[in-house]
C-alpha cells in the first residue's frame, strides 16, 4: 500500500474513532448533563428572583426565564397582604380568623437561623389545618363532596425534597416531581426572607426535560450526524494526505529526472514550510549539489585522464618506431644500420625513453591516490630538494640559492605531492637554464617561487606549458636537455589536487614559476 493510501486510511480510522467517541458522549451523557444543567440553572433562578424579590418587594419586569414566580409580601401590621408578579401587583385582605391566623404565623416566623425557622414551619402547621378545615366546612356547607384516592395511581411522584439556606436570611425550599408517564420532572420552589417588618413569600414552578425526552431528538438525528460524520472524516482525510503525499511525491519525480537527465542541470527543489518535509527537501538539495559537484569532478577528472593517456600514447609512439626501425634495419643489415654496435646503444636509449615516461605516469597516479593532509616546513622541503639537485646542478655550472628566511614556515599541506612539485620545478629550472646560471628558490608565509636565470618561454608555447608534452628545449641547444614536457603538467595538476595556484611567467632575465594558496592561510 502506498503512503498517499495509508494516510488516508489512518486518517479515515482516526476521524471515525472520534466521531464515534462524540456520538456516544451526545447519547449517553449529555441528556443527563444537561438535566443536572436545568436543575442547577432552575435553582439559580430562584435564588436570583429571591434577591431581586427581598431587594425591590416586586417582580414586576423582573425576567425569570422559563419559572412562572409569584411573590407574597406578609406586612409587619394588618392582614392585608401583596402579591406581585413579572405582569401584575395586587393585594389580598385575611378576613377569616383561620386566615388571620396563618399571617400571624407568617409574621413570627424566625429566619435568624436554621434551627428556628425549622421551628417555625412546625408551628405553621397547625395554622394551616385550621385554615385547611374552615375552607372544607364552608365547602360542605354548599357542595357534598366524596372523593376517594389512590397513591399508587397518582400520575406523579415525588423525586426529591431539597431546603436551601443562604446569606440574608433568605431559605429557598425545593420539591420535585417527576411524571409516571413522560419522565418529565416538575420542580417548585417555595423562598423565604425578611425584610425590615415584612415577611416575603416567592413561589416559583418550572419544568425540566427528562432524558427519555432528548434521546428521540438525538436519535432522529444520528442519520445525518452520521453521513455528515464521514463527509468529514474522508473529505479531511483527502485533503491531509494529498498534503502530506505531494511534497513527497515531488521529491520523488525529482530524484526520477534526475536519474533519467544525469547531464542535465536541474534546479534545487523550493523547500516550502518549517516541516520535516522541509528539512528533507533542503538536505536533498544540498546532497544534490554534492553529487553534481562529485560528478562534475569524476567528469573533469576522466577527461584529464583521457587527455594525458592520449597525449601519453602519442608522446610513446615515437621512440617505439624509432626502435622498430633501427631493430629492423639491423636484422636486415639495412645500410648503416647493419652495424649494431653504434645503433644498439640508439635502441637502448629509446628504450630508457620509454620507461621514463612510463615512471612518471605511475608516479602521477599513485601519488594522485594517496592524500594525507600533515604539518610541512617548507623551508626545510626546499632546502632538502636543492640539495639532491646539486650533482646535476654543478656539472652545468649552475648555482642553487635555497631561502634566506631563518625562521621555519609551515603549511598544512600533503608532504608528497608538494615535494613532487618542488623536485620538477627545480629540475625543470636546472634543465631550461644555459651554462652557469641560477637557481633561486624563495619562500613566504602564502607562497613559494622559484626564479631561473637566464632563462626565456617562447611566448607561442607560454599559455600551454602546462599541458602534457610541451616542451620548449630544442635538443642540447644552449646547453639546454630535451624533456618529455610531462614535468610542469604533474606540478600543475597536483598544485590543483592541494588547492594551490600555480603559474609561470617570463621575468626581464629569467623565468620564475609562483605556487600560492588560493585566499587560504593554512
Amino acid at each position: 500500500m502506498k503512503l498517499g493510501s495509508k494516510t488516508f486510511l489512518y486518517s479515515v480510522i482516526i476521524s471515525l474513532i472520534v466521531g464515534i467517541v462524540i456520538f456516544s458522549y451526545m447519547v449517553f451523557l449529555m441528556p443527563s448533563m444537561y438535566m443536572d444543567y436545568k436543575e442547577n440553572q432552575n435553582l439559580e433562578n430562584a435564588k436570583s428572583a429571591m434577591k431581586h424579590f427581598k431587594k425591590h418587594e416586586s417582580l414586576k419586569n423582573f425576567k425569570t426565564g422559563d419559572a412562572n414566580a409569584i411573590g407574597v409580601i406578609v406586612p409587619g401590621n394588618g392582614y392585608t397582604i401583596r402579591v406581585t408578579g413579572s405582569s401584575f401587583n395586587g393585594s389580598i385582605e385575611a378576613i377569616s380568623p383561620a386566615s388571620k391566623e396563618i399571617i400571624d404565623q407568617f409574621r413570627s416566623l424566625d429566619m435568624s437561623s436554621k434551627s428556628s425557622k425549622k421551628e417555625a414551619f412546625k408551628n405553621l402547621k397547625p395554622a394551616l389545618k385550621a385554615f385547611a378545615e374552615e375552607n372544607s366546612a364552608e365547602m360542605n356547607s354548599s357542595f357534598k363532596i366524596n372523593l376517594k384516592g389512590d397513591s399508587s395511581l397518582s400520575q406523579f411522584k415525588v423525586k426529591d425534597k431539597k431546603i436551601h439556606y443562604y446569606s440574608g436570611g433568605v431559605l429557598i425550599s425545593e420539591f420535585s416531581v417527576e411524571s409516571r408517564y413522560s419522565g418529565t420532572s416538575y420542580t417548585y420552589f417555595v423562598g423565604f426572607a425578611k425584610h425590615g417588618d415584612d415577611m416575603l413569600i416567592l413561589s416559583s414552578t418550572t419544568m425540566t426535560p427528562s432524558a427519555s425526552e432528548i434521546l428521540p431528538v438525538l436519535y432522529g438525528s444520528a442519520p445525518m450526524l452520521i453521513l455528515l460524520m464521514i463527509i468529514l472524516a474522508f473529505g479531511v482525510s483527502a485533503i491531509y494526505s494529498r498534503k502530506i503525499v505531494s511534497p513527497i511525491r515531488k521529491l520523488s519525480m525529482d530524484a526520477e529526472r534526475r536519474m533519467s537527465s544525469s547531464s542535465v542541470k536541474l534546479e534545487p527543489l523550493e523547500a516550502v514550510g518549517n516541516d520535516e518535509i522541509s528539512d528533507l527537501t533542503a538536505a536533498l538539495n544540498l546532497l544534490y549539489e554534492k553529487q553534481a559537484q562529485a560528478v562534475q569532478n569524476l567528469e573533469e577528472e576522466n577527461k584529464r585522464k583521457e587527455v594525458y593517456m592520449r597525449a601519453t600514447s602519442h608522446q610513446l609512439k615515437t621512440p617505439i618506431a624509432a626502435s622498430m626501425l633501427l631493430v629492423d634495419g639491423m636484422i636486415g643489415n639495412v645500410g648503416k644500420f647493419g652495424d649494431r654496435d653504434l645503433y644498439l646503444p640508439e635502441v637502448k636509449a629509446q628504450l630508457r625513453e620509454m620507461m621514463s615516461i612510463i615512471d612518471e605516469t605511475s608516479n602521477l597516479n599513485n601519488a594522485a591516490d594517496s592524500f594525507e593532509v600533515e604539518k610541512v616546513d617548507i623551508v626545510a622541503l626546499c632546502r632538502e630538494t636543492l640539495e639532491k639537485n646539486r650533482i646535476g646542478a654543478e656539472s652545468k655550472g649552475i648555482t642553487l640559492n635555497g631561502p634566506e628566511i631563518e625562521t621555519a614556515v609551515h603549511w598544512y599541506t600533503n608532504a608528497m605531492m608538494l615535494k613532487k612539485i618542488l623536485e620538477n620545478l627545480i629540475a625543470n629550472g636546472i634543465d631550461h637554464t644555459g651554462e652557469s646560471g641560477s637557481v633561486t628558490v624563495d619562500v613566504t608565509e602564502s607562497r613559494m617561487s622559484v626564479l631561473s636565470r637566464p632563462g626565456n618561454i617562447d611566448e607561442k608555447i607560454l599559455d600551454d606549458i602546462f599541458e602534457p608534452f610541451v616542451t620548449g628545449a630544442q635538443g642540447d641547444e644552449a646547453g639546454q636537455k630535451k624533456g618529455h614536457g610531462l614535468g610542469l603538467y604533474i606540478a600543475k595538476y597536483f598544485a590543483g589536487k592541494l588547492g594551490l595556484e600555480l603559474r609561470g611567467d617570463n621575468m626581464q632575465d629569467g623565468v620564475q614559476f609562483v605556487l600560492e594558496k588560493r585566499g587560504r592561510d593554512d
